[in-house]
C-alpha cells in the first residue's frame, strides 16, 4: 500500500486515525496497540511473508537492547551480535543477488541457485534498529522496557518504508505522552494540508516527469545529444527530489495527524552553493545517521586533516552502497566523497588566503556536479551513466531540439500566448517552471510551517491540491511507486 493510492487515502488512513483517538479514550496503551496493528496491516498489504521479518527485527532488537542495557558482562558481545544480525539481514536481502552476479561475471560461472527479493523498507528500519542498539551501548538512550514502544519505533507506518530515519530518544516520549493521544484539530489540519500538498508534488509533478526520464535513460546513450542528455538528467534530478521529498513530507504530515513529530528530511537542496551545503539539505536524516554511526566512529575530524578526508570518503562510499546493489551506486558515493574532500580542502585554503568565489558560480558548479552524480545514480549500469556524463559535456553533439528550430527552446512562451509550430514533445516549459521553484522557493514543509493557519484559506488550498491529485490519479492507470521504495 502506498500513500498515493485510493485505498490508503479513503480506507486505511481514516480507519487508522479514528481508531487511534477512539482507543485513546480507554487508554494510551490501547491506542498504541491500535497504531501498531495498523502499521502491521500497512506493511502486510505488500507482503505478509516479510511482515514476519519485521517482527523478528523488533523482537531481536528488543532482547539485544535489554541485555546491552542491563548487563555489563555481555554488553560488548551483544552489541557485536546486534550489529552483525541487523547488518547481516540487510546485506543478505539487499546484496546477495549483486554478489552472485559479480562472482558469475568475474569467474565466468553460472550460479543461479537463489533469487532474493528485497523486503520493502528494510534499509530504513534496519538503520533505526542499528542506531537503537548502538545508542543503548553508548548510554545515549535507555534500553526500552516496553516491546510495544520499540515495535512502534521500528515499524510506525508513516515512515516505515522510506523514512525519515528517526531517533529513539525523539520518538519514545511521544508514544507515552497523554497529550499526543488527544485529538488536536490544529495538528490534524496541518498534517492534512502538508499531506495534500505533498501528494500533489508526487502525482502531478514527479510522476509527470517519469515518462520523459524513462525515454531518455532507455535510449542508446551513445546517440544522445548534449541537449537531450541534460534534459533527461535535469528531469530525473527534479523527479527524484519531488518524489522523495513528497514521501518525506507526506510522512511528516501523517505523523502530525497522530500528534507525532518527525524530523525534516529536505531543505531546498538544489539551492545549495557547495556539496557540503547540499548534504546538509538533502536526505538530512540519512546524512545525520551516516555522520553519527560511520563518520564519527571512524574518527571524524579528530585525527588530523588527512584522516578526516579519508573518513569522509569512506562514509560516502557506505552511503552509495546503502542506496543499492550496483557498481554505479558505489561510484556515485565515491564521486560525492571526492567532491566533499575537494570542497573541504578548498574551504580551508580559501579561508587561509581570504579568497571567495561568487555565490552564483558556486551554485552553478554545485548543481552541475549533483546532476552528473544523478546521471550515474539513475543509469542502468555504470557504463551507461559515464557515457551520459560524457554526453553532457560533449559540445560537438549540440543540436537544437525538434529539428534545430531555435523557437523550440522557448516553448514556455506558449503559456503567454505566443504560438510556434512543430514544437517538441519534451515538456521544457515544465522543467523551466520547476527550476524556478526549486532554485528560488522554500520547500513545502517550510512554507506550511511558516504561514499555515487552521483557517478556510488553507483548507481550500489543501482540498484543491487533494482533489486535483485524485483527479490525476483516477486518470492514470499506471501510478508510479515512490522511487526510494527500491532502496
Amino acid at each position: 500500500m502506498v500513500f498515493s493510492s485510493f485505498e490508503f487515502i479513503f480506507v486505511f488512513l481514516p480507519v487508522a486515525i479514528c481508531g487511534y483517538y477512539l482507543f485513546a479514550i480507554k487508554s494510551i496503551r490501547a491506542s498504541n496497540i491500535w497504531l501498531l496493528f495498523s502499521s502491521f496491516c500497512f506493511y502486510a498489504w505488500w507482503s505478509i511473508r516479510f511482515l514476519f521479518l519485521l517482527v523478528f527485527s523488533i523482537l531481536f532488537n528488543y532482547v539485544a537492547g535489554r541485555i546491552i542495557g542491563y548487563s555489563n558482562r555481555f554488553k560488548k558481545f551483544f552489541l557485536v551480535i546486534g550489529i552483525l544480525v541487523n547488518a547481516g539481514l540487510l546485506i543478505f536481502f539487499k546484496y546477495t543477488n549483486f554478489f552472485i552476479f559479480s562472482i558469475n561475471r568475474f569467474f565466468k560461472t553460472d550460479w543461479n541457485f537463489i533469487n532474493v527479493i528485497l523486503p520493502l523498507g528494510i534499509s530504513f528500519y534496519t538503520f533505526q534498529a542499528l542506531s537503537y542498539v548502538i545508542d543503548v551501548y553508548q548510554g545515549k538512550t535507555y534500553a526500552e522496557k516496553s516491546v510495544l514502544n520499540l515495535a512502534l519505533y521500528i515499524s510506525l507506518f508513516p515512515q516505515l518504508i522510506a523514512g525519515p530515519i528517526v531517533d529513539h530518544k525523539m520518538m519514545i516520549p511521544q508514544f507515552d505522552s497523554a497529550e499526543n493521544h488527544k485529538l488536536n484539530y490544529k495538528n490534524l489540519s496541518f498534517g492534512f494540508t502538508l499531506f495534500a500538498l505533498a501528494l500533489f508534488k508526487k502525482v502531478v509533478i514527479a510522476d509527470k516527469l517519469s515518462p520523459l526520464v524513462a525515454e531518455i535513460f532507455t535510449r542508446e546513450a551513445d546517440n544522445l545529444t548534449i541537449f537531450e542528455a541534460w534534459v533527461g538528467v535535469i528531469a530525473y534530478t527534479f523527479q527524484l527530489y519531488f518524489d522523495f521529498s513528497a514521501y518525506s513530507e507526506m510522512a511528516i504530515g501523517l505523523g502530525k495527524m497522530f500528534n507525532l513529530t518527525f524530523p525534516s528530511n529536505f531543505d531546498s537542496p538544489y539551492q545549495a552553493t557547495s556539496i557540503i551545503d547540499f548534504w546538509r539539505r538533502w536526505h538530512m536524516t540519512l546524512g545525520s545517521w551516516i555522520k553519527n554511526y560511520i563518520y564519527i566512529p571512524l574518527g571524524g575530524n579528530r585525527k588530523g586533516q588527512a584522516r578526516k578526508m579519508l573518513n569522509l570518503f569512506i562514509a560516502m562510499v557506505v552511503c552509495g552502497f546503502w542506496h543499492g546493489a550496483g557498481v554505479h551506486f558505489i561510484v556515485w558515493g565515491m564521486l560525492h566523497g571526492v567532491l566533499l574532500v575537494i570542497n573541504h580542502t578548498w574551504r580551508k585554503l580559501a579561508k587561509e588566503h581570504n579568497f571567495q568565489i561568487p555565490k552564483v558560480i558556486c551554485f552553478i558548479l554545485t548543481f552541475g556536479f549533483v546532476c552528473a552524480g544523478w546521471a550515474i545514480f539513475r543509469a542502468d549500469n555504470l557504463w551507461q551513466g559515464l557515457i551520459i556524463c560524457k554526453k553532457m559535456i560533449n559540445y560537438r553533439t549540440f543540436v537544437l531540439p525538434a529539428g534545430g528550430k531555435i523557437e523550440n527552446m522557448f516553448i514556455f512562451l506558449n503559456y503567454l500566448g505566443v504560438k510556434f509550430e512543430n514544437l517538441s514533445d519534451y515538456p521544457y516549459s515544465l522543467l523551466l517552471g520547476l527550476a524556478a521553484v526549486v532554485f528560488c522557493v522554500p520547500n513545502t514543509q517550510k512554507l506550511t510551517e511558516k504561514y499555515f493557519s487552521a483557517n478556510l484559506k488553507w483548507l481550500f488550498i489543501a482540498f484543491v491540491a487533494l482533489f486535483y491529485s485524485l483527479y490525476v490519479m483516477a486518470g492514470n492507470q499506471n501510478l508510479q511507486e515512490f522511487l526510494y521504495f527500491q532502496f
